[in-house]
């Protein structure tokens, strides 16, 4: 489906056109940066450019002794006073924590064994004195009374520090074993090169999702413009000055090593640039020349070319109004920005990548292929986000494809979440499937291969897989569906291999492998047999054909379903809403089932804990408002998509109802 966007009580001409003027004054980078339990957006307010793999930014506490995750998956949560670190990579609206990589931050004087510590250098900060825009992030530290600003390219941030007073030491901070999980860092070093003028090294991240794949190694190099008047570093509660190199691996204890500089003193603002890569030192210094040069342009200039960029993708989209609501504008622009802040573009300066076999490739293997993309959620944007993307932006959905491919080539599956250089196996289904199949539909695949995109699909949906395999698959091929038995989301399960199998039908008709489009095609039907008739529901369903279903359809924890109840995944059947529909017997009885699951979710207007009824928060049952269109109710579609709109979300930090999984929400 292409749903239309809705705006109640005002006519808004969208036209896919250059704007004359500019539209990223209507960006709210800290939408989503606020809410609280399961609505916390959990999107990073740091500087990046579209898709880019740095994101440059703060991560924040609320209390010196006591951190949340639930609050941090992106690592900044706007109601937090203090600004732990400004790290360069961040998970964007995820449910789970990992990442902040590489750290840095502003000193006003050379370090002391007090200063190494995580609180040590954690600074106090005011919204007040706080600015973001699309590109660009800056912050008053006001422990150190230091003004921070980042901007940044793809692999790349440039940073500019004005300190207080002109005999102030303009010291920055490298705690490299930070990350946003103090637990997760597993190895570092770092190196100072004070002949170059540079600190380089590397941190081993083992965070919630890089740990399933043996960990992430991110590599970085800082330049600074001047000799260190003062250098050294530390580790553990030990600090040594005039040391050049550290390293270390965790133990027992939290691993705590790191550099300091320091670059003259006075007012004049500090520049300096940080690169990263996935590969090696040397691949950041080379990402360093090629998108900053060597010696680096100007803060100014770097700023204003991101500026551009940003500027150039959201102005494609125009919004003519006099009617529309004081919000409703930057609501939309900052909708747009988010759906273009991921997947991640992995593929470095040079074309090069981390491949899933840990080994260095390039984009220029592969013909039709300019970039190589991971960080995908498939399980959540395959409904929204990579549909959108195939319309706003299909050159990076053609290049999302071909990255999958190199997946499924140097891995050997179709990743089902994949994260930076590894598989994850988050979440259920083989949606991998999904995505391809949406993307050739709509001829946005340039050079696929098209034999090797099915035998990839097949292997998906017909054989075990190590990473990103089907529970009971063996069941699921011969019975029909998930047995309750092996697994206990059972019905959920079954609803989404049905789905992916219809989907791999229609590809395999359209190559002309008709047996096999009969297979899945029948196998698209399975969701019936997780519907328990005299029940109206989908249950769980044992290897014996008895039905377990569970006491309460209203129990979002219950686990009969995945991350949902049994009124949401009621209605998860995207791929034949008509069959669906007889379930229930007639029209009638469908739209009133369907209007009374939106209508009773009003009982509960907060977001902390998940919506029993329809739960605009999380991706089981975002498609329902639609399938009135099927029943010939599209006045209802019109009307709670536009309730939805105006109620669900909106220009604040809490913005947004739940987590945005990698622009899910957004673009819904």
């Amino acid at each position: 489906m292409k749903p239309a966007i809705a705006l109640q009580g005002l006519l808004l001409l969208i036209s896919i056109s250059i704007a004359l003027a500019s539209v990223s004054q209507n960006v709210n980078v800290f939408v989503g940066t606020g809410g609280e339990g399961f609505g916390i957006g959990s999107n990073p307010p740091g500087a990046q450019r579209p898709f880019g793999l740095v994101r440059a930014g703060p991560d924040t506490i609320g209390d010196l002794k006591y951190f949340v995750p639930f609050n941090h998956f992106g690592g900044y949560y706007y109601p937090d006073p203090y600004i732990r670190c400004i790290s360069h990579t961040h998970m964007v609206g995820s449910g789970v924590v990992d990442l902040g990589t590489i750290g840095v931050m502003p000193l006003s004087r050379v370090p002391t064994v007090a200063d190494i510590t995580l609180e040590g250098y954690t600074s106090t900060f005011s919204h007040a004195n706080e600015t973001g825009a699309p590109g660009y992030y800056s912050v008053f530290l006001q422990t150190p009374a230091v003004k921070v600003e980042v901007t940044v390219t793809e692999q790349v941030a440039v940073h500019r520090y004005t300190y207080p007073s002109s005999n102030t030491p303009r010291v920055v901070l490298f705690p490299v074993s930070y990350a946003i999980d103090t637990s997760a860092p597993a190895q570092g070093e770092v190196f100072i090169n004070t002949k170059a003028n540079e600190v380089h090294g590397w941190m081993l991240l083992k965070g919630s999702l890089s740990a399933r794949f043996g960990g992430y190694k991110s590599y970085f190099s800082a330049k600074f413009p001047a000799g260190f008047t003062a250098f050294g570093t530390w580790s553990g509660g030990s600090i040594k000055p005039n040391n050049n190199k550290q390293n270390g691996t965790k133990t027992v204890d939290l691993l705590n090593i790191g550099a300091y500089v320091a670059v003259g003193s006075g007012t004049a603002p500090l520049e300096f640039v940080v690169g990263l890569s996935s590969i090696s030192v040397a691949q950041a210094r080379q990402n360093i020349a090629l998108q900053v040069g060597n010696p680096a342009r100007s803060f100014s200039s770097v700023l204003a070319e991101t500026q551009q960029i940003w500027e150039s993708q959201l102005s494609r989209i125009t919004i003519q109004s006099t009617t529309a609501p004081a919000d409703e504008i930057p609501k939309f622009y900052t909708a747009l920005y988010h759906t273009l802040a991921a997947p991640t573009l992995f593929s470095e300066s040079g074309g090069v990548y981390l491949g899933f076999d840990s080994k260095v490739h390039n984009v220029a293997e592969k013909p039709g292929q300019s970039n190589y993309y991971t960080d995908m959620s498939i399980w959540d944007v395959h409904r929204t986000e990579f549909p959108w993307l195939n319309i706003f932006r299909p050159d990076v959905m053609s290049d999302v494809v071909q990255s999958l491919l190199r997946m499924y080539e140097q891995g050997g599956e179709l990743p089902r979440w994949p994260f930076l250089n590894g598989y994850t196996g988050c979440m259920i289904g083989t949606h991998s499937i999904i995505v391809i199949v949406d993307s050739f539909l709509k001829n946005v695949t340039n050079g696929l291969n098209v034999q090797e995109a099915y035998a990839a699909m097949v292997s998906a949906a017909t054989q075990p897989q190590k990473y990103a395999g089907r529970d009971d698959l063996q069941g699921y091929l011969s019975g029909g569906w998930v047995a309750f038995d092996v697994s206990k989301t059972s019905a959920s399960e079954t609803m989404e291999y049905a789905y992916d199998d219809a989907t791999l039908g229609v590809f395999a008709s359209a190559i002309g492998q008709n047996q096999d489009a009969t297979v899945f095609a029948k196998r698209g039907l399975n969701y019936r047999n997780v519907w328990d008739a005299p029940q109206q529901h989908m249950c769980g369903r044992l290897a014996n054909g008895q039905f377990s279903c569970p006491l309460s359809w209203l129990y979002t924890f219950d686990e009969h379903y995945i991350e949902g109840d049994g009124e949401q995944w009621r209605w998860f059947v995207p791929h034949d809403t008509p069959g669906l529909i007889s379930l229930f017997g007639s029209n009638q009885t469908f739209v009133e089932q369907l209007d009374q699951f939106i209508d009773y979710s009003r009982n509960d207007p907060y977001n902390i804990l998940p919506n029993p009824w329809y739960w605009a928060g999380n991706e089981p049952d975002i498609f329902a408002p639609w399938m009135f269109n099927y029943a010939g109710r599209a006045d209802l579609t019109q009307k709670w998509t536009r309730w939805l709109i105006l109620n669900k979300y909106s220009s604040q930090p809490d913005g947004i109802p739940g987590n945005d999984d990698y622009g899910t929400m957004r673009a819904w």
